[in-house]
């Protein structure tokens, strides 16, 4: 019974194989005689009488009711499809906390007349800057030598020797100085203007800068520039 089975079932196998199998091209004439005289050479003729009443209509492969056993039909246990979900963590934000800036206010630490007293002040260094920049500028380097002098045009002799004069530190007596240089230049006393002029070489630290000091519209004659000098211990 069991190689019946078997036998049948490879049958089944074969004739589902055919099934899916294309139809074959159509053969020559010459093919067809050849598988013609090789049936009918090989098959019976009893068979021929068979054939037809052999597979009842209605039956699977024309196979009695009964012949094959009862195989249960495969069950397929159907499995639950789950799909993946990605769970995206959310974006992290940083966040710093804001501070407002402090604000200041100012408040006025004097009076209502600080804008005035800050205005003066302005004015005053305005005006000092302005004298600076006189001393400065042109209106000293400006002028010419000739003003610079005390005496300008002075006219010294051609044999003229300056000589040696003891220098008035001020700490002695003027007029004993003013006697001891009209001594020395006894030769030129009718000459006032190279006595003014050569008086500045008797004088030396405080005296002479009194000397560069004097106005040439104050001093005009050697008397004035004697009763000037008169005063500098006095002062």
């Amino acid at each position: 019974m069991k190689e019946e089975v078997a036998r049948l079932g490879a049958l089944m196998e074969q004739l589902l194989v055919a099934q899916h199998q294309p139809s074959p091209p159509p053969a020559t004439p010459l093919q067809r005689t050849v598988i013609s005289e090789v049936a009918s050479s090989t098959m019976p003729a009893a068979s021929a009488h068979f054939m037809p009443n052999a597979m009842p209509a209605g039956f699977p492969w024309g196979m009695p009711p009964g012949f094959m056993p009862d195989i249960p039909a495969p069950t397929f246990a159907s499995m639950p499809t789950s799909s993946l979900v990605l769970a995206m963590p959310p974006p992290v934000v940083h966040t710093i906390p804001r501070v407002d800036d402090t604000i200041y206010h100012s408040e006025p630490s004097e009076g209502p007349d600080v804008n005035e007293k800050m205005d003066a002040m302005n004015d005053q260094f305005l005006e000092l800057r302005k004298e600076l920049k006189t001393l400065r500028g042109k209106d000293l380097f400006g002028k010419s030598a000739a003003e610079l002098c005390l005496v300008p045009g002075v006219k010294i002799p051609v044999k003229f020797k300056v000589p040696d004069f003891e220098k008035y530190k001020g700490n002695t007596c003027p007029l004993a100085h003013l006697v001891m240089y009209a001594r020395k230049m006894s030769t030129q006393t009718n000459n006032d203007q190279l006595l003014i002029h050569y008086f500045q070489d008797s004088l030396s630290g405080a005296a002479l800068r009194w000397y560069m000091s004097l106005d040439s519209a104050n001093i005009r004659s050697f008397n004035d520039l004697g009763e000037a000098f008169g005063h500098v211990s006095e002062g």
